[in-house]
């Protein structure tokens, strides 16, 4: 049975497509301030390697080229990867998701975590001349608020802007919040963009032009809707030495196939989200496949918050960890590049726990524990996905589900359906097809939202622990928190973790420099620092 899986998902796959400068780490505030060191360059090239300069760096992906243009006009998540030649953040993560300089120098935080200082790097200008200033990050802030772009709600606990002078910037919270400077560091709105800029008046056609004005090292030049946008050198960069590129072109196609054939024949320098089966064949040919340390998370999620349902029995719920082979789908589907997994973590996470043993595949044993909660000849329920999740790991889910006796209707729903589902509940198991990012928010904002995935099975205690790391400032003692969450989450199966894996680009050999998704924070890459063998 495990082999008839296992080369099932490989002839689906095989026929099918697969449809931030680190500078010391900031401490967190206990019973005294936090302060970080100055921000230094953001390091993706490898050390020894002598970068040079000139050339035009084209690369392609399929997330579509909507709008070109500031946060504040609300372009979306999947466009802030385009934007980030022109614009540089507040903040930004290491991989370990720890909180390092940007263009915010360091900052102190006040012992109950509700004023936070920040101390701005000095004498830096947006691209046309404006200051980047303490007046400057008040303005982003509180437009990007008004505006109410998404993920904007932590916003909304700042109660008052107080600007000490030119560079010092004091954020007055109303309650203790952990995770404000980690929102701003991995997220878009921490993106500063020029007010002199912002306050033009601007159309959908004119948006790119009047609106697209940073601090960072490329100027925006043109760009033509879903097809291309092009940036070029600015001199004025306040980095000495950078940027290495003359030029840079992200471009958008939706056929793959078309992409490969593109880098092939010299034409780009980079393609994103390959198929692990291209990935192999690339990699033979000579080229680069990155994957960044940034993995996403896949799950299934049975309905253990009903207790009607049959998941709402412990047994139940680890009955469908064991009747799955995850080594053989990540393998199958992967091809080596996934991960199997037993928990929301990775090995590189700061929050895997090693003590967690791997629930290995058995089924016999899923059939034990089924028998235990009274349903020795198994049981008929839903199994939701949408049209995002990929069909042969669901067949394979099936599959397996069905050979130790749950059998399952499969239910697929469109995007806004797919959207709105986690928080409306759902009976039976959800194969949600967008993964969550494996980052403590993104953990958090699928595991640790009460207002979403409302149907999981939620013991007591459980949202107190959410509530202690919210309120908790120092780092280590967090880490410590979200540990035991995703402890609590592995014992009593709250969701089955199966699956890690990150987008794969396929480069030019040529190519230094690009690390997409670096530094834990989703699309980010440093556009700076990415440089060509001439």
């Amino acid at each position: 049975m495990k082999r008839a899986i296992f080369f099932t998902l490989i002839a689906i796959f095989v026929t099918g497509l697969f449809i931030s400068g680190c500078g010391e780490s900031t401490p967190s505030a206990t019973t005294t301030p936090a302060t970080t060191t100055p921000a230094t360059t953001l390091t993706t090239t490898p050390a020894g390697e002598q970068p040079q300069y000139g050339g035009t760096f084209i690369w392609v992906h399929n997330g579509g080229i909507t709008q070109i243009g500031a946060i504040v006009d609300n372009l979306g998540i999947a466009a802030n990867r385009n934007t980030f030649p022109m614009f540089e953040g507040l903040l930004i993560t290491d991989e370990q998701d720890n909180i390092q300089p940007w263009l915010v120098q360091s900052w102190d935080v006040s012992i109950d975590g509700k004023t936070i200082l920040f101390h701005l790097e000095e004498n830096v200008k947006f691209q046309d001349g404006t200051d980047f200033d303490a007046a400057a990050v008040q303005y982003n802030l509180e437009a990007v608020l008004a505006a109410n772009i998404g993920g904007t709600a932590f916003l909304t606990n700042v109660s008052s802007y107080e600007i000490r002078d030119k560079y010092t910037l004091k954020i007055n919270l109303t309650e203790t919040d952990s995770t404000f400077l980690l929102r701003l560091a991995q997220g878009a709105l921490g993106l500063m963009a020029s007010p002199t800029a912002l306050a033009k008046e601007a159309t959908p056609e004119t948006i790119a032009q009047l609106h697209s004005v940073g601090t960072g090292p490329f100027l925006f030049d043109s760009w033509e809707r879903d097809s291309y946008v092009r940036y070029k050198k600015w001199d004025g960069y306040r980095k000495p030495g950078l940027p290495y590129l003359d030029a840079i072109e992200i471009r958008n196609t939706a056929d793959l196939t078309v992409s490969i054939m593109s880098l092939r024949a010299g034409e780009i320098h980079a393609v994103e989200n390959v198929d692990p089966v291209d990935a192999v064949q690339l990699e033979k040919e000579g080229y680069t496949i990155y994957q960044p340390n940034l993995y996403f998370l896949h799950s299934i999620v049975p309905s253990g918050n009903n207790p009607d349902s049959p998941f709402a029995k412990k047994e139940v719920r680890l009955a469908l960890e064991y009747a799955i082979d995850k080594r053989v789908i990540a393998q199958g589907v992967g091809m080596g590049y996934y991960e199997a997994l037993n928990q929301l973590a990775t090995e590189k996470d700061p929050w895997y726990n090693a003590d967690l043993p791997f629930r290995e595949y058995d089924p016999d044993k899923a059939r034990e524990l089924l028998a235990l909660a009274g349903y020795e000849g198994g049981f008929h329920t839903t199994l939701v996905s949408d049209v995002m999740a990929r069909r042969d790991t669901l067949t394979a889910i099936q599959t397996y589900l069905n050979d130790v006796g749950i059998t399952t209707d499969l239910e697929i729903l469109d995007f806004g359906a797919a959207f709105g589902l986690p928080r409306q509940g759902w009976d039976g198991i959800y194969f949600p097809g967008f993964p969550n990012v494996g980052t403590l928010l993104g953990i958090q904002g699928r595991w640790g939202d009460p207002t979403t995935y409302i149907s999981i099975y939620q013991p007591e205690g459980y949202w107190e622990k959410w509530d202690a790391l919210f309120a908790e400032m120092d780092t280590v003692k967090r880490t410590e928190i979200l540990v035991d969450i995703l402890k609590t989450i592995y014992d009593e199966a709250i969701g089955i973790p199966y699956q890690g894996d990150a987008p794969l680009v396929a480069m030019d050999p040529k190519l230094h420099g690009f690390a997409h998704h670096a530094f834990h924070v989703t699309s980010f890459w440093s556009p700076g620092e990415v440089w060509l063998e001439q």
